[in-house]
């Protein structure tokens, strides 16, 4: 018998492993953009139900009349200026001489207090005789106006035989004064800040009103006399627009309309 000697073999494995493919990024970028954009979509543009725009006429239901009043106050801003004025009086003029005399206009007495007086016009005195003195009165004013004189301001003698006196009171002297003063434009604001407190105690849905408008002196006082309506309309409609017309109201609105559900039988 033979006998083969076997030897064993001996087998070497070896394991490589694959590299796995890289994933690319466009179609995720693309998915991610896509959500987005389609999330935004949502956010801006909600769902919304279909609704129906209707115009319906209604008749009107008058309420019981309602009076508002505002009163305002004129606020005066324009300026009158009133210059000053000259005080006027009477001189008297005494001549105790037997000599007459004449005194031309604009002759120029003081007063004690140093103030000038002009006569207005040329005065005849007579002379003094034995029943007693010449006398003749003479219209003056003050030269410097606004001020006024007390009686016997004036106490003068003119030459050696004429005496100079003002037996009452120079008046009518008044300073340069300026007051504020009610103008068209003032009493046109005025009725414009009276009817704007008047519409809006007047709110609501009314017929034009009866106006009654007091202008006086420093006030504006208005009245307001209003019909007021009002309506019947169905809950679930929404209205968008009133108009009243004559006894009718035309109501613009709206509404969403139930749904219908129909068997499938």
């Amino acid at each position: 018998m033979l006998h083969v000697d076997e030897q064993p073999e001996t087998l070497h494995i070896y394991v490589v492993r694959e590299e796995a493919p890289k994933p690319q990024l466009f179609p995720i970028v693309l998915s991610a953009l896509a959500l987005f954009v389609l999330v935004v979509l949502s956010v801006a543009v909600p769902y919304q139900q279909p609704v129906t725009r209707v115009t319906i006429r209604v008749p009107a239901i008058l309420l019981p009349f309602k009076t508002f009043t505002a009163t305002t106050a004129i606020v005066p801003t324009g300026i009158k200026t009133y210059p000053a004025t000259t005080a006027h009086g009477i001189l008297t003029i005494t001549n105790g001489s037997v000599i007459e005399q004449t005194l031309p206009a604009g002759l120029t007495f003081m007063s004690s207090s140093g103030i000038s007086i002009v006569t207005d016009r040329a005065t005849y005195v007579p002379p003094g005789s034995a029943d007693g003195y010449g006398l003749s009165t003479v219209p003056a004013h003050v030269l410097t106006a606004g001020i006024n004189l007390a009686t016997l301001s004036v106490d003068q003698t003119l030459g050696t035989s004429l005496y100079v006196r003002n037996l009452q009171p120079f008046t009518g002297g008044r300073p340069a004064y300026s007051m504020k003063v009610v103008t068209a434009q003032d009493r046109q604001r005025a009725i414009q800040k009276t009817r704007s407190v008047l519409a809006r105690v007047s709110i609501g849905l009314h017929y034009p009103c009866n106006d009654a408008l007091t202008i006086g002196k420093q006030t504006v006082n208005e009245s307001w006399r209003c019909q007021f309506v009002t309506y019947r309309l169905p809950e679930f409609y929404h209205v968008t627009g009133i108009k009243l017309v004559g006894k009718n109201l035309i109501l613009n609105a709206w509404f969403i309309e139930r749904p219908v559900y129909r068997s499938l039988k």
